[in-house]
């Protein structure tokens, strides 16, 4: 309970530079260099940010571990929460009003986007969750980009450099490569696409 207010007071701090310090000296935050932080809510037991971060206002960040890699950028009204790990690489996005649920980790690679608004990935709410059975945890690689409204279940993996549409309802993993993604429920739509040169 300390921690939340002490959490919720550095969110209300009118500068970047205090609400760094704060973080890092207050409560052990691993933060590099030239990291910008906006009025959000990080509240996790161990924090790493990686040079050239910027992380913009009102995103609400409570998890057991937060890591974020160099170059990467979070933007504005992002939720990520749960009593798991949040993991994302370098030169990575999260744009706006995206929900990450981490009942489960969820981890994702460097040059990947989750662009857009409104994408939600859930790491629970089926039965395997109570029996703990089955890998719930969300894997989604390196060159990925993830169109807005898109929907990802419980211990999906999509692999690297695949382009995923908009509006996608993605129930099974992606395992193949250089692929375009689209539907409800998703499925490869093309393949030996490269996005980054041809979308």
């Amino acid at each position: 309970m300390k921690k939340f207010l002490i959490v919720k007071i550095i969110k209300r701090t009118p500068s970047n530079t205090l609400r760094v310090f704060f973080y890092k000296w207050l409560l052990n935050y691993n933060i590099g260099h030239n990291v910008k932080i906006g009025r959000s809510l990080i509240n996790c037991k161990t924090v790493t940010v990686g040079d050239n971060v910027i992380i913009r206002h009102n995103n609400n960040i409570s998890c057991d571990m937060f890591s974020v890699g160099s170059n990467t950028k979070i933007h504005s009204g992002n939720t990520i929460v749960g009593k798991s790990s949040f993991s994302i690489g370098e030169n990575s996005r999260i744009i706006n009003d995206h929900f990450i649920d981490l009942w489960n980790n969820v981890t994702i690679g460097n040059n990947t986007w989750i662009s857009g608004r409104g994408s939600q990935f859930w790491t629970h709410g089926s039965i395997h969750t109570k029996k703990g059975n089955k890998d719930l945890e969300i894997n989604i690689k390196n060159n990925v980009y993830i169109s807005s409204n898109t929907s990802v279940s419980p211990g999906v993996t999509i692999e690297n450099d695949n382009l995923v549409g908009l509006g996608s309802v993605i129930c099974k993993s992606i395992l193949t490569k250089r692929n375009i993604v689209a539907g409800n429920p998703a499925m490869v739509v093309k393949q030996n696409v490269d996005w980054g040169e041809n979308w």
